[in-house]
This record gives structure tokens, C-alpha cells and sequence, in this order.
């Protein structure tokens, strides 16, 4: 029988191995890279999920090298990179790891857009002449827009707005003609995916599959095998094989353990993976790794009076209290502040509401404004 970890120790692990209470003394794209791929649909808040996984972010307040501005500079350089490549969705990459990630799972994601394909009326003939006219106007490390693209296209003669300029885009992503690009004022751009990603051996399928699901474990686990198929977007019988593979590949580093009864792979702990002082708060995206990383498991984020149900509002941005779903959360910034709206979903003692504002307070440093709670109150 596999061992038997509790709860709290599970909760524990992964906020650690999320760098969540074990922060890394790396860079943004190292970061990135560790986690093989960050979901970045809300750019801003990814942004922010990127730094509070650094050093810097717990060292003194308003530390240089890991604001917000330093970040969207650390995607603008392409050191991080945005881009469809899991379920699909906008996730952040590391530049090595783009080029056999998408490789590996753009198969899958076209069938599912096959639909969509036809319905926007792009067919082979379309979509080449869609990467032909990106091709050509990216050409030279030459960014442009979303908005600058479509009208490359237009006067091309490929029509594209709504859905169809979407999945022609997407498209020429899963095909490696784009990806991001640096920033145009508040816009974000593409540039041509060979002039940000390095060339490199691409792993085969099979070995492909093997080293996803390795990284996964080693940063996610304890997980179970359906969370990771739908972490991947790939098939059960995909994040099946691949589990399989990586416990035969790494003999000894992955095992069982079984949490509230339910089975779930790890590397078991070595390092001390105990709680910090408490109460501690994270204030973490509705679309965090944290969260993102788990489907049969993700119960596990909620306190026990809780678990196996979904509170309310529970896959917004989420205030975890000791690792744990108690609040959650959004910022409204004007020019002269950043206010950080709260809506608990349980009472919350005096000395954990101070941990929130003390938390809330280092998200402005992060963004680099004045912060205001306001507290929305059951």
C-alpha cells in the first residue's frame, strides 16, 4: 500500500514546490522555465505570479529587479515568452522549451480546433497565405501588433477580424511562424518565432511526453494522473504513458502516496517542507500554477469544512491563508493608487486580516503604487 500523507502536509509540499514558501533565487526566466509552462491569460496578474516566485519578491520591500516593470521588461527582451500552447491557452515559456512543447501538443490542439477552423472559413490554402503575409511582415525582427497584422492581412487580401483573425493567429502560433513579441505601449505584439527561440534537437514524441510529465511531478506533486491530462490538455492515455514513463526513466525519484484517500504521484520530500510562521498569506491569480495544476485534486485548496465542494467565486484571484482558499481578490488601478478589493468567504480573525493588508501591501510594491484594502465583507 502507498504511504499516507495528510492534507496538510500535501498543502504544505506543494506551496513549497511552487515557490510559493520556497522562493527561487533565480531569474524570471528561470522561473518560467522551471514550471516548463505558466498560464498567462490575465497578462498583469501573470506578471505578478512570475515574481512572487523570486527571492527578491521576499526580500525588502520594493526590491529592485522584480516589479512589474521589471517583469513585462523580461518578456519584452524574450526572456519569457507568451504564446497558445496547453488546452490551448496564453501561457508563459522559457524560449528553450517553446519549440518541443508545441511540438508535442499542437497536434492535439488543432483537432480540437478543427471546428473553428472551418467555420472561420480557414482552410489550407488560407491559412498558408496567412503565414506567408506574417512571414513577410515580421520579417527583420520587425514586432507588430495584433491590430498592425490584421491589416498586413487585409491588404493582402486574407480578411480577418473576430474569430477568424483569432484562430488564423493561433494557428500561426502552433505552427512556430509567431510568437510574442515586445510590448507597443499597452499593446503586446508577435515577432517571428525563429528570431526568438533558439534552434534545438526536438525530442521525440514519446520522450517528449516522458520529460513533461517529469517536470510536472517534480514541481506539482503530490498530483494525480488525471491532473496532469488536464493540466496538458493531452489524452488520459497520454498523461497516462507519460507518468508511467517518467517512473520507469527516473528509477526511485517519483513514488505513490495516497491524500484523503485519493492516489497521487511525488517526489517525496526531502527538503524541510514545514509551514512558515502563521498566519501566512498569498495573494495568487485566479489562473496561478497553484491553482491551474490541478482538476481531481484541487479540493485540496479549500479548508476542510469545505473540501469536495467549490465556494463561490473560489477560481477568481484566490487569498490563501496558511495554503489554504479563505478570500478572494482583485486590483482596480487609477493613476494615483491600486485598490485591492477583498471578498472573504470566511471570518477571518483580527491577526489574519493584517496579514492581508501586509500582503496587499507588498502587491504594490510589486507594482510599484499606493495601496488601499477594501474589505467586502460577508
Amino acid at each position: 500500500m502507498p504511504p499516507t500523507l495528510s492534507i496538510e502536509d500535501a498543502v504544505a509540499v506543494r506551496m513549497h514546490r511552487h515557490g510559493l514558501w520556497s522562493p527561487l533565487a533565480a531569474s524570471a526566466g528561470a522561473v518560467v522555465e522551471r514550471f516548463v509552462a505558466m498560464q498567462a491569460q490575465e497578462y498583469a496578474y501573470a506578471l505578478w505570479a512570475t515574481a512572487q516566485r523570486r527571492v527578491q519578491q521576499h526580500a525588502a520591500p520594493g526590491a529592485a529587479g522584480n516589479s512589474a516593470a521589471d517583469l513585462a521588461s523580461a518578456v519584452d527582451r524574450g526572456e519569457i515568452l507568451r504564446t497558445h500552447v496547453l488546452r490551448p491557452t496564453w501561457h508563459f515559456v522559457a524560449p528553450a522549451d517553446a519549440r518541443w512543447l508545441l511540438a508535442l501538443t499542437a497536434p492535439h490542439i488543432h483537432r480540437g480546433n478543427e471546428l473553428y477552423y472551418r467555420k472561420a472559413g480557414l482552410d489550407a490554402v488560407t491559412l498558408a497565405r496567412v503565414h506567408q503575409v506574417l512571414a513577410a511582415e515580421l520579417a527583420g525582427g520587425r514586432h507588430r501588433t495584433r491590430v498592425q497584422l490584421q491589416a498586413a492581412l487585409a491588404a493582402a487580401g486574407v480578411e480577418a477580424t473576430g474569430l477568424r483573425l483569432t484562430y488564423a493567429m493561433m494557428h500561426a502560433e502552433l505552427e512556430q511562424v509567431v510568437i510574442s513579441g515586445a510590448s507597443m505601449g499597452k499593446q503586446r505584439s508577435y515577432a517571428l518565432f525563429d528570431e526568438r527561440v533558439p534552434a534545438g534537437p526536438i525530442p521525440d514524441r514519446a520522450w517528449a511526453l516522458t520529460l513533461l510529465a517529469e517536470r510536472f511531478l517534480a514541481t506539482r506533486g503530490p498530483v494525480s494522473i488525471k491532473d496532469f491530462a488536464v493540466w496538458s490538455g493531452l489524452p488520459m492515455s497520454d498523461a497516462r504513458g507519460g507518468v508511467a514513463s517518467a517512473v520507469e526513466e527516473f528509477p526511485g525519484r517519483f513514488e505513490q502516496v495516497t491524500v484523503d484517500g485519493l492516489p497521487l504521484w511525488w517526489e517525496p520530500a526531502t527538503a524541510d517542507y514545514t509551514a512558515p510562521s502563521r498566519p501566512r498569506v498569498d495573494l495568487i491569480q485566479g489562473y496561478d500554477e497553484y491553482v491551474m495544476s490541478y482538476f481531481e485534486s484541487k479540493y485540496l485548496l479549500f479548508t476542510p469544512s469545505a473540501q469536495r465542494q467549490k465556494p463561490a467565486a473560489a477560481l477568481y484571484h484566490s487569498v490563501l491563508i496558511d495554503g489554504l482558499l479563505a478570500a478572494t481578490w482583485k486590483h482596480v488601478i487609477t493613476s494615483a493608487t491600486a485598490v485591492i478589493r477583498v471578498a472573504t468567504l470566511r471570518k477571518l480573525s483580527p491577526v489574519e486580516m493584517t496579514a492581508v493588508e501586509d500582503a496587499v501591501v507588498d502587491y504594490g510594491h510589486f507594482l510599484g503604487q499606493p495601496t488601499v484594502t477594501e474589505w467586502l465583507l460577508p
